[in-house]
């Protein structure tokens, strides 16, 4: 987990400067809510998959030591470039199965269901990924590549990806033929039309090109982001689950046997009569998802989010020493307070003195050193001044219209 120790605050860096590049542009591509949910889900993505991504590294290794049909030289260049190039194929096919089949797409949705586009984005991973999609991997462990290759080229892929969530950077020629660009990428996350199941690379974009998934984006026709079925909440917990119940739901109700496994196996919005034609008039069809945003709740968001940060961060220097147990504590402490954050965006009713039950519940255990102990102390200190100005702020917000619940579909999701 060392790489995102330092990856994650340069991630956060780099949206404080898109966020003044836009401002200085004169272009808005950020809003409140949908970026602080993006970060919410991605920290508890990132405490799911900690766990996760040990069980799939050491299925690989098992099957490197094996099965693995070559010896690889590690001093050779040549082992990176053939786990490259092997590496992006079998995202490819990953990313497009993902897609393309219904179980993994309620797994892969949650990154596609923010109706922005810009670098946080990027943090919208999905907390269920790693459950299925590391086995689109084993061919490259059954050829000998070593965990060690495999890790480092899956990092640094994860890393390119970063960048190509951006609407700042223009159309750039040749180089949008070759790799996957802001451009290509700003097409795979459109509801349009002509932007549905395309462009899934994720540093090549030449295998969209060989299997007909390619498409350049328009300047006729605006990118429209977001999914067919919007996700219309602030909680992470529920963006996760959302089209795992759908599918349940879906597959329950269906009559035959042979159509309740089309609800699991088949594309996405898979009906008995076929799946429906994507609404052509996307400016018309979609009005973007959106709760009031006073003063206080940006502020409280601001705050309540650099301490979950700062939790988060100490997670990752001490994980090695924790038990799955201590993990899996950090974890729902980071779940629990999207859940909330959410609930306070969506506007719903109690959320308020809900929130400050949490806050004392959880930031006041902390404080008083009774959770991961011993723990340290500046652990204490981040949790005693994050409750007293949590608080403080919540008692402000006492009698505002925030605490009443909002009359939009999915605010109480």
């Amino acid at each position: 987990m060392s790489p995102l120790l330092y990856a994650v605050p340069v991630f956060l860096g780099l949206i404080f400067v898109e966020l003044l590049a836009a401002r200085w542009m004169g272009r808005k591509v950020y809003r409140f809510h949908d970026a602080i949910t993006s970060i919410n889900i991605g920290l508890m993505s990132e405490c799911v998959r900690s766990l996760l991504k040990l069980m799939s590294v050491f299925v690989y290794a098992v099957v490197v030591e094996k099965v693995g049909a070559f010896t690889w030289d590690l001093a050779s260049p040549w082992v990176w470039v053939v786990a490259f190039f092997m590496y992006d194929f079998f995202y490819y096919w990953a990313h497009r199965a993902g897609h393309e089949i219904n179980f993994l797409w309620a797994a892969h949705v949650v990154h596609h269901s923010s109706e922005e586009f810009n670098l946080s984005t990027a943090l919208r991973q999905s907390s269920t990924n790693q459950v299925f999609y590391w086995a689109f991997y084993l061919p490259m462990a059954i050829v000998g590549i070593p965990v060690s290759v495999f890790v480092l080229v899956a990092l640094a892929s994860t890393l390119y990806q970063f960048w190509v969530h951006t609407r700042l950077i223009p159309k750039l020629g040749w180089i949008d033929l070759v790799f996957s660009t802001p451009s290509n990428h700003r097409c795979h996350h459109g509801r349009n039309p002509y932007c549905i199941d395309v462009n899934y690379g994720a540093t090549l974009i030449i295998w969209d090109r060989l299997f007909g998934t390619y498409v350049a984006e328009r300047d006729d026709e605006p990118v429209v982001y977001g999914t067919l079925v919007p996700l219309q909440s602030w909680n992470p917990v529920w963006a996760n689950v959302k089209n795992y119940i759908s599918m349940v739901r879906d597959a329950w109700q269906a009559p035959r046997a042979g159509d309740k496994l089309m609800h699991v196996f088949a594309g996405p919005g898979w009906t008995a009569s076929g799946p429906a034609a994507p609404e052509q008039d996307m400016a018309n069809r979609y009005a973007v998802f959106e709760t009031p945003s006073s003063t206080w709740q940006r502020v409280y968001g601001m705050v309540a989010t650099a301490v979950v940060f700062a939790l988060f961060m100490h997670l990752l220097m001490v994980a090695p020493g924790l038990s799955v147990a201590a993990r899996i504590g950090y974890g729902l402490l980071i779940a629990l307070n999207g859940i909330t954050m959410g609930w306070l965006f969506a506007g719903q009713a109690g959320a308020i003195g809900l929130e400050a039950l949490r806050v004392v519940l959880v930031f006041g255990s902390l404080a008083a050193g009774l959770w991961f102990t011993p723990a340290p102390a500046t652990v204490r200190v981040v949790a005693a001044f994050g409750m007293v100005l949590s608080l403080v702020l919540l008692a402000r917000a006492r009698g505002e219209r925030g605490d009443t619940v909002a009359a939009l579909p999915g605010a109480q999701a």
